[in-house]
Formats: structure tokens, sequence, C-alpha cells
């Protein structure tokens, strides 16, 4: 996996744990913009929506939670190692 795919994964990470794209950026100390820049390679990487609008609110779709459901364990493991 390319360092910029495991980056975007501790983006989505971010942003399903915290279910908002402002209170992740702060988790991970970057901008909004940061993190919406991120959610947009996002979608083009894998040609998903990956995140929808309810009302001002954010959504995962489903490929959102299935992915979740395969990388979250992972992705807290590597967390807690470093």
């Amino acid at each position: 996996m390319k360092s910029q795919q495991l980056a975007l994964l501790q983006v989505f990470d971010a942003i399903m744990t915290e279910g908002s794209v402002t209170r992740a950026a702060d988790r991970l100390a970057m901008t909004q913009p940061a993190v919406s820049n991120a959610v947009a390679r996002m979608r083009d990487l894998w040609k998903d929506p990956v995140f929808v609008k309810k009302g001002r609110q954010i959504e995962p779709t489903a490929f959102a939670q299935s992915l979740w459901q395969q990388v979250r364990d992972p992705m807290h493991q590597l967390a807690s190692s470093v």
C-alpha cells in the first residue's frame, strides 16, 4: 500500500470515528479544507461518494461502512503501536 493511500485511510478513519469533517480535522491537526480535499481524493480513488450530506451532517455510504468494518481495527492497532 502506498503511503498516500494509508494517509487517506487515516483521514477516513478519523471522519468515521468523529462523524464530522471538522472534528476529524481537529483530531488530525489538519485544516478542514485539507480534510475535504482528502475526501475528494477518496471519492476519485474509490469510485464512491464515500460521505453524503444529510442536512448539516454527513452520512457514510454503504461502501464507506463496509470499508470501515475492514480497516477500523487494523487502523486502531497501528495507531496504538507507535
